[in-house]
């Protein structure tokens, strides 16, 4: 590749020369990511500012972060551009104007995110527990199909109901309820061992 264009993402999306697009996509991938963009809809009159914060994936509620989370396992165009939609609260004609370097830099941005929230959830929530009654019946495999509806039935406490309450609240505050219920349950375990322990010596 002889010239590096930075074109708009509209028109790269038109290219047809596939290894032009592979070369400029080995580039792209590995772009820092991009907190901050020039605000598209910057007007000196309208006093708004002239630059644009992209939103950190964790301070989104927590169907949103669910939203982007599915968007990014099975990636499609469409789907990456709601999940940009969603950072910069910005229209789909204001995303196909940004430059591949700011399309690029915001997927970065998006994917280290959600890295942090994964590694977050595998510190706080990951449970080591051996319940020989549990794996019998394989437990934990059956139930993981249903993926995050798992968390917001705990937090719902099995009220179908509750559930688009939950989903509507802050990501970070849902993380927070179910690592402070993990503690306590990992608590009752330990408190529970120790009196069983206690009777077997008596």
């Amino acid at each position: 590749m002889e010239k590096i264009i930075n074109y708009k993402i509209k028109d790269f999306f038109q290219l047809q020369d596939e290894l032009i697009i592979a070369d400029y996509l080995s580039i792209l991938d590995c772009l820092n990511p991009l907190k901050e963009i020039k605000n598209p809809n910057y007007k000196w009159y309208k006093r708004n500012s002239k630059f644009l914060q992209v939103k950190a994936v964790r301070l989104l509620t927590f169907a949103e972060v669910t939203e982007i989370r599915n968007n990014f396992n099975q990636p499609s165009i469409e789907g990456i551009i709601d999940s940009i939609k969603i950072v910069t609260r910005l229209t789909d004609k204001d995303i196909m104007n940004f430059t591949i370097i700011q399309f690029y830099g915001i997927i970065s941005y998006i994917k280290s995110e959600l890295m942090d929230i994964t590694n977050m959830e595998a510190n706080e929530l990951t449970d080591d527990s051996f319940d020989i009654n549990v794996e019998a019946v394989n437990a934990k495999q059956r139930m993981g199909r249903f993926g995050v509806l798992n968390a917001i039935d705990t937090l719902a406490k099995e009220d179908i109901l509750q559930w688009e309450a939950i989903e509507k609240l802050p990501y970070m505050t849902v993380l927070t309820k179910l690592i402070m219920d993990n503690e306590k349950n990992k608590i009752q375990q330990e408190i529970a061992e120790l009196q069983r322990k206690k009777q077997v010596k008596n």
